[in-house]
């Protein structure tokens, strides 16, 4: 059973109400993270995972009992209520083993190891994760959700841990025996990098016609997305597919144009995208993504603005356009930390009902708007009497266009012709989602959980900037500058001693590369406490936060930070001998062992994105150090996409950054912002194929940045300077006549 469950959230988490004298009280009284303080006040012993209770296990040589999950999880907090608050449970639990809580958000090396072994064990996985260890970190059973009884073919949970139990202390060798064939396999191997170059240009383009093979042949046509249910929002897919298709034959970038809109359109559509506060939840229970699960999470809307920013820049449609303005406001508006951070998730359930904050009856909506606006609502978002949820309830959905929602709901609509009658029906219909979102502000919102996270940040930051960009909306640039500030303030160390390192790549140089010390970074935040060393996420998707501010405010501070960030990332995490990134920077002893993950899951590959930061880095900066990593790590992962693309999408997406020296466009203000405009226009219309894009308002001629020195806005006129690689065109001041190699 699968929980990935997270919902719209408008304050942020409350600290669980407990009596003044609690009945019970364990060992994360003390944590920082939502999702354990939920757990604080059960009367099972849980402890957080650390040096305690892992040394208490082997003191006592009891078997460990580790539980992960996450705040927003549905089941997880269904177990708690049906196992860890009975005392008879808990009782038991804490008589014959260690239990263990964990944050997967917080501890994803944890959540990836442990949930592989459960993986393997069972054909599948998912929260709340069940894992028996032995004392020195071994998984030897796991599940997922146990209900407290039996149910079907799953045992019940209180009978389960007495079966554990009696194994462990009964038939203790055929433990051992299974918890070691089983770290073995946790321990994947990965071959030596091999020494073969990229494809060249032309090559890349006939393996990405046999890669969109796989895309193709698992399409939904009518609705859009792959395969039946559930459906998961494919945001790197859907990017890769809009950017081969500027280069495939005609054929086949059709398809790929039409696969990627069609789902871009009908996700909009669809009730798992929240039609009147803007957003998506994390997946759709059925194929017409009209039933969520209504979690929202931080890391899907950066996955999604890209994705739909990529489609309005393929197709020029501005509905796509409108779901980017939507989500990045809601982001703005119920996501931002006072402190300048963005929360990390909102619950599925508010006042023990799934979805109950966003649904609708029709009495709901008179209440609020009145009978004919109500009647105007219920046509055009799908609200009926008899409901398409729980307790004849509606979601709110986005199929019929205003004019035909104002023709079923029986009303008129002045203006001369079709246009003005047009516009009329969609201010009035606006009038009314606004209307709508303030009385919901009044209902009981989901569970936030207020914890700062780096990547996820990062993923953020990228998506802000991106919007900014492209929209030619300085706020949402503005937001993403905040964030990164936060983030440099709080969530990175100060220097730390070389000792620290876990190794070092020769050649790569530079002088965070040459230096005895380097910065630190950690993973999460909130109410000022950051905690727990920073994995390869947080680097690679900050570091990509990070070059998208410098696209969007030409500040060469922001390229630094990448830079450093980027040579942190290599020291710590490179594998010179296979090519690929470890997972962990190798420091926590705890952990049983070191993985790698070239493959996209719920977030792109962070393996993929730090190739791609490489990528950039070189064609902004033409340091030739970088270039050596990136071409190692992408040809180390090319014989896995050509066994299954549809895993690495995010890999493909960097790689004709790699074959050739992309384009690399630096337009150069006259000093006002508004001078842009016109070059902003021009690189992101329909059918320009250039990506790497620096928005500067002002010359720097004296910057040491070579794409900043001796450049200044020709005859008072904002001027791009298109390069590829060292091979400029002459500087063009005319956007209405832009020049591309």
């Amino acid at each position: 059973m699968r929980c990935l469950a997270v919902a719209l959230l408008l304050v942020p988490f409350q600290e669980p109400d407990v009596p003044t004298t609690p009945l019970h009280s364990n060992h994360l009284v003390g944590q920082t993270s939502p999702y354990l303080l939920q757990h604080a006040h059960n009367p099972v012993d849980w402890y957080p995972w650390g040096p305690e209770a892992l040394k208490r296990a082997k003191a006592e040589n009891k078997p460990i009992f580790l539980s992960i999950g996450y705040s927003a999880c549905h089941w997880c907090h269904v177990m708690e209520r049906e196992s860890f608050e009975d005392g008879k449970v808990a009782a038991f639990l804490n008589e014959h083993y260690v239990s263990i809580k964990v944050d997967r958000e917080e501890r994803p090396d944890l959540d990836d190891l442990y949930m592989s072994a459960v993986q393997a064990m069972t054909g599948g996985g998912g929260w709340p994760m069940t894992v028996f260890l032995t004392t020195d970190l071994k998984p030897f059973y796991g599940g997922t959700y146990f209900p407290p009884l039996a149910r079907g073919d799953m045992p019940g949970f209180m009978d389960l841990l007495v079966g554990i139990d009696n194994a462990w202390k009964q038939d203790h060798a055929r433990v051992q025996e299974v918890a070691a064939s089983m770290g073995k396999r946790l321990a994947v191997e990965y071959p030596a990098a091999p020494e073969s170059a990229l494809p060249e240009a032309e090559a890349l383009v006939a393996a990405e016609q046999r890669w969109l093979r796989a895309f193709v042949a698992d399409f939904d046509p009518e609705w859009g997305g792959f395969g039946q249910a559930p459906k998961f929002p494919p945001s790197e897919a859907l990017r890769w597919l809009l950017r081969s298709a500027r280069h495939l034959p005609e054929a086949e970038a059709q398809q790929a144009r039409e696969i990627a809109l069609t789902t871009l359109q009908r996700m909009a559509q669809g009730g798992m995208h929240d039609q009147i506060g803007g957003g998506f939840a994390r997946y759709s229970v059925n194929r017409t993504w009209m039933v969520p699960h209504f979690e929202k999470m931080l890391y899907d809307q950066g996955g999604l603005i890209p994705a739909y920013l990529e489609g309005w820049r393929a197709s020029g449609d501005p509905a796509l356009a409108a779901v980017v303005r939507s989500a990045c406001d809601y982001l703005l508006r119920e996501r931002r930390d006072p402190a300048g951070g963005f929360w990390s998730a909102t619950d599925a359930d508010s006042e023990g009902e799934e979805g109950k904050f966003f649904v609708w009856t029709p009495a709901e909506l008179e209440e609020v708007l009145g009978a004919e606006d109500a009647r105007l609502a219920a046509a055009f978002y799908g609200v009926s009497a008899r409901g398409n949820f729980e307790h004849a309830t509606s979601i709110l959905s986005g199929y019929v266009e205003p004019l035909k929602a104002v023709a079923d709901a029986g009303i008129e609509i002045a203006g001369a012709n079709a246009e003005e009658r047009e516009a009329a029906a969609r201010q009035r219909i606006e009038s009314i989602r606004s209307r709508l979102y303030e009385a919901r502000t009044q209902r009981i919102p989901p569970l936030n959980d207020d914890k700062v996270l780096t990547g996820w940040n990062g993923l953020a930051i990228d998506a802000l900037a991106q919007a900014g960009r492209m929209l030619d909306e300085a706020r949402y640039t503005d937001a993403a500058v905040v964030a990164a500030e936060f983030l440099l303030r709080e969530l990175r160390l100060p220097e730390v001693p070389d000792s620290e390192q876990a190794g070092r790549v020769e050649g790569v140089g530079g002088a965070a590369a040459g230096a005895q010390a380097q910065s630190r970074w950690l993973r999460a935040w909130r109410k000022g406490k950051a905690q727990h060393r920073a994995v390869l996420e947080d680097h690679a998707y900050l570091c990509r936060g990070f070059l998208s501010l410098f696209q969007s405010t030409g500040e060469e501070r922001w390229l630094n930070h990448a830079r450093e960030l980027a040579e942190i990332m290599v020291h710590r995490f490179w594998d010179e001998q296979t090519g690929i990134f470890w997972d962990t920077d190798g420091h926590d002893e705890s952990l049983l062992a070191r993985l790698k993950s070239p493959w996209d899951g719920a977030t792109p590959s962070a393996n993929a994105v730090a190739l791609e930061t490489l990528t950039m880095l070189h064609a902004f900066t033409q340091e030739e150090r970088w270039r050596t990593l990136f071409e190692r790590g992408l040809a180390a992962v090319l014989p896995m996409i050509e066994r299954g693309p549809r895993g690495f999408p995010a890999t493909m997406l960097a790689l004709p950054l790699a074959v050739q020296d992309p384009a690399v466009a630096v337009v150069i203000g006259n000093g006002s912002r508004d001078s842009l405009g016109g070059w902003r226009d021009a690189l992101y219309a329909p059918g320009s194929p250039v990506d790497l894009i620096v928005f500067r308002s002002s010359a720097a001629p004296d910057s040491a940045l070579e794409m900043y020195a001796k450049r200044d806005a020709r005859d008072g006129q904002a001027t791009l300077y298109l390069c590829r690689g060292n091979t400029c065109l002459l500087p063009q001041t005319e956007p209405q006549k832009l020049r591309v190699q």
